[in-house]
């Protein structure tokens, strides 16, 4: 139908409804996502901390014999792993790399240093374990020739006193019977870091390779800086905070560990800890764009326009598609009247949206629908100001299409919050 058959009128009233579909359809696909993607956990155990004395307990094998898992605390170095027969064939091969790590390093070490290796196996639901899941467990113990003690926390007994709510997760206790590391999942990235922890823990010097360590030119803070960055991408920015710590006094002049502190210390509502962070990654490396876009985003935020301004050029005249930047600078033009600057800008930034069919660097979720809706609904307000009827309906048309997900149909797209924005590498 065209604007002139429509009339005035009639495009008022279709205006009105979209717009109205619109912010209902993008409230509900934001609390949709909300909901399905916020992390279910935040720390690795809860209740349960370095430095202290673990919980004793007993518990029966995969044979029935009831075992005391705390006899060898405070005599022993004791690695206890929690975790479960997984839902997925992916995750029982991502579940079971931890377990054949430590069976690896149990049966190199066992002997020399005393190390024992306690797995604490949570069954599928809680009280009495059917015989056909014991059975599933007992094989893969058979398969993976696992040599360590493995036991049923029947009724998640112990599950809940050490407030494990991470599968797997690791409690690494040492000779003097105090918790030295906790360690949630096993990232490939982490692993470096876990196995200088194991070394250390019974008494190796932790700087030393082994064959279950990857090889790679890595400092002690590099691998510290990865499992941080592991742990932020899984949801877990409080189990970040410690490694990267430790990192940022290994290597007080790195600006990407400076970078993803600023994040965390952000996402905590530290904001001034943050404007910090992102000013000592941007003096340490002037050339490293994703500081200057988080700094410039929190300056936005601040309405410190012009030197909001000043960073996302940086980061646009160092990464031209960077479609994050160019969207942000639009806004920031939008909101302060430059109008001609903000549609030259959120149009980039559509386009970049739109032909991005990969996972770029620059980005925590590739590609995102919100940052697509989000510049689409911009774009729309801007052209009706400028009178430009036609084009405002259009794209928000491709906005309402977008929301009711017709263009999202591998189910692999998250609808992104723009406070979300914020990248790390």
């Amino acid at each position: 139908m065209s604007n002139t058959i429509m009339g005035t009128s009639g495009m008022k009233n279709m205006r009105a409804v979209i717009n109205a579909n619109l912010c209902s359809l993008i409230q509900s696909a934001v609390l949709i996502f909300v909901v399905l993607s916020a992390p279910s956990v935040s720390y690795a155990l809860i209740g349960t901390r370095e430095g202290e004395a673990p919980q004793k307990f007993t518990l029966e094998d995969l044979n029935g014999v009831a075992v005391d898992g705390g006899a060898f605390f405070g005599s022993k170095p004791v690695v206890i792993v929690f975790w479960g027969l997984p839902i997925s064939k992916s995750f029982i091969d991502y579940s079971m790399d931890e377990l054949k790590f430590l069976n690896d390093f149990y049966e190199k070490h066992h002997d020399a240093t005393g190390l024992e290796v306690i797995a604490i196996y949570t069954p599928e639901e809680d009280g009495r374990v059917p015989e056909d899941e014991i059975e599933r467990v007992k094989n893969l113990v058979k398969v993976n020739k696992i040599k360590f003690t493995v036991l049923v926390d029947t009724g998640f007994k112990i599950f809940r006193e050490y407030g494990v709510i991470a599968l797997p997760s690791t409690v690494m206790v040492d000779r003097a019977g105090k918790i030295k590391f906790i360690y949630p999942s096993f990232p490939l990235a982490g692993q470096p870091l876990f196995a200088e922890k194991m070394r250390s823990l019974i008494g190796l010097d932790p700087a030393e390779k082994g064959p279950e360590e990857r090889t790679g030119q890595d400092s002690h803070s590099v691998r510290l800086y990865n499992y941080a960055l592991q742990m932020y991408k899984k949801g877990l920015p409080e189990q970040a905070l410690s490694p990267l710590r430790k990192s940022v006094e290994l290597a007080p002049d790195s600006s990407p560990t400076h970078n993803l502190m600023g994040i965390i210390l952000w996402k905590r509502g530290n904001f001034e800890g943050a404007i910090e962070e992102f000013k000592k990654a941007v003096t340490l490396d002037k050339n490293y764009v994703p500081a200057h876009f988080n700094y410039g985003v929190l300056l936005f935020e601040s309405e410190k326009y012009p030197e909001a301004e000043g960073h996302f050029k940086e980061a646009l005249a160092l990464n031209t598609g960077m479609a994050e930047a160019h969207y942000v600078l639009g806004l920031l033009y939008k909101k302060t009247g430059r109008e001609g600057e903000a549609v030259s800008e959120l149009s980039t930034a559509l386009t970049l949206f739109e032909n991005r069919t990969t996972a770029s660097v620059y980005e925590i979720y590739a590609p995102s629908p919100f940052h697509r809706i989000s510049t689409l609904y911009s774009l729309s307000e801007l052209y009706r100001k400028r009178g430009e009827t036609g084009k405002a309906l259009d794209v928000l048309q491709k906005a309402a299409d977008l929301a009711l997900g017709l263009e999202i149909t591998t189910g692999k797209e998250n609808v992104q919050r723009s406070r979300d924005l914020m990248v790390y590498e």
